[in-house]
Order: C-alpha cells, then sequence, then structure tokens
C-alpha cells in the first residue's frame, strides 16, 4: 500500500479490528471512568495508610495502561465504520501491540506462569494474526521496528529483568506476591494454573 491507498476491509481484518475494538476500546473506556470504584491496590498503602506518591504512581500507570488502549481500540473502530483503513492506521496497529508486546517480554514472571501470561494475552494472538496476515499492508521498516521491539523486550528479559530479581523461581516471585499484599484468592489461581503446592 502507498500513503494515500485505502484498504477495503476483508472478513479476517474485520474481526481482527473488531476484537481490538471490544477488548481494547472497551477496556481503555472503563478504565478512564473508573476513579470512583476502582480499589485501590494494597501496596499503595505503608504504615497504616495511603501512600500519596504511590497513590499517584500507580494512578499513573493505571490511566496511561487507558490511554494506550483507547487508542488503539479507537483506531480499530475508525476503520470498522469506515470499512476501510490506510496504510498508517495499519502501522500504528502494529506499532501499538508490538509496544505491548515489549512490555510483556520485559516482565515475563518466573516457569510455566511466563506461558500462562502469555497465552492469557490477547497480543499474543493479536500479534501473530497481524504479521502472518497482514504484514503486506504495512512498509518493510515497521515491520523491522516490530521485530526489534520484541527483541529488546526479549533481551532486557534475559540480561536485566532476571539478573536483577534473584533467584528468577515462582517461590521468590510467589513470596514476593504475599509480601505486597495481593488477594489469597488471586493467589491460589496462580498456585493451581502452574501446579504449585507450598510446602
Amino acid at each position: 500500500m502507498n500513503s494515500t491507498e485505502l484498504f477495503e476491509l476483508t472478513l479476517a481484518l474485520k474481526i481482527v479490528l473488531w476484537v481490538e475494538a471490544i477488548v481494547y476500546l472497551g477496556l481503555g473506556i472503563f478504565e478512564i471512568f473508573d476513579d470512583f470504584f476502582r480499589k485501590l491496590p494494597s501496596w499503595t498503602n505503608l504504615n497504616g495508610k495511603l501512600n500519596h506518591y504511590l497513590f499517584m504512581e500507580d494512578k499513573m500507570q493505571h490511566k496511561f495502561h487507558a490511554i494506550v488502549c483507547f487508542f488503539l481500540g479507537f483506531i480499530a473502530l475508525n476503520g470498522i465504520l469506515e470499512g476501510v483503513v490506510s496504510r498508517f492506521e495499519i502501522e500504528l496497529l502494529f506499532i501499538g501491540l508490538a509496544l505491548i508486546m515489549m512490555l510483556l517480554w520485559m516482565v515475563l514472571p518466573p516457569g510455566k506462569m511466563a506461558v500462562a501470561m502469555l497465552l492469557t494475552k490477547p497480543e499474543t494472538y493479536l500479534s501473530i494474526i497481524m504479521f502472518l496476515l497482514f504484514a503486506d499492508l504495512v512498509r518493510i521498516e515497521i515491520l523491522i521496528i516490530c521485530i526489534l521491539f520484541n527483541i529488546w523486550g526479549i533481551a532486557v528479559f534475559l540480561l536485566n529483568t532476571k539478573k536483577i530479581i534473584y533467584p528468577y523461581t515462582y517461590k521468590r516471585f510467589r513470596d514476593d506476591v504475599i509480601e505486597a499484599g495481593i488477594s489469597e484468592d488471586r493467589i491460589k489461581v496462580w498456585d493451581k494454573m502452574i501446579g504449585y503446592k507450598d510446602d
């Protein structure tokens, strides 16, 4: 595609865009307007009271996630409504998914939980589908950038994350989760998911 050409949606692309619009736009809108009922994570409390700095950090991260989701969903919804997409819109979707995947690679949890996390994230499947079915619609430079973002995420995981957190085991991760005050119900789900038994 050239910079001004419009690509009429195929059935496969419509399905992908609908998934992205529902998942990302839905999540983005929800997280933008959840301020009055969202339960703050337990780690924002220190010494028995809400820590102002940690509250602001959590708010920034949460709303930044909402903004990224909203943009990706908005692009997808626009394509659905128009019935066509430009090369730039497709490239934005490629770049957005690659950046999210880069982050996922960087923070992979230990052992089987890493596989479970990747298999439960829609970005994993959407990235694969986009590369397999729609790579011919974008410039080769964009594909290279997307691949490099993924490689960078894996490199950071192997050469930085795994070295900073030692030992990089599920038990260490689990102990830290408990210390951070995450609910026991969530921990039990993770334990069952990977077959962990606390001795």
